[in-house]
């Protein structure tokens, strides 16, 4: 949820108007999807991180098999290993340049 909350404020930063945000928890996406009253902490958070969608020509929220959440994972894990955060737009590290390839070739 915590990283659904940091790519929507990051692309509202950078102004784009068309989103996608994916993410392997069924749970968290389908609670943000439904407009239902959810009245626990996890609910009321997502109502909120829902508020920063305003302004967004065209959101969506899917849910996608972990294994096709190659790339993802791996900025994660290189990360938290080098206990950093960047954004680096094209100029990334060669083990991020070859995840994106090859995840774009698949």
């Amino acid at each position: 949820m915590y990283a659904m909350e940091e790519s929507i404020n990051y692309a509202r930063s950078k102004n784009w108007k068309c989103v996608t945000v994916e993410s392997d928890c069924a749970s968290i996406v389908n609670r943000f999807n439904s407009r239902n009253v959810d009245l626990t902490l996890l609910g009321h958070h997502l109502n909120e991180i829902r508020k920063l969608t305003v302004g967004f020509n065209f959101l969506t929220v899917k849910w996608v098999l972990r294994c096709c959440n190659k790339v993802a994972d791996a900025l994660c894990k290189w990360a938290n290993l080098n206990k950093n955060c960047m954004d680096f737009n094209m100029d990334f590290p060669t083990e991020i340049h070859d995840l994106v390839l090859n995840d774009a070739i698949k």
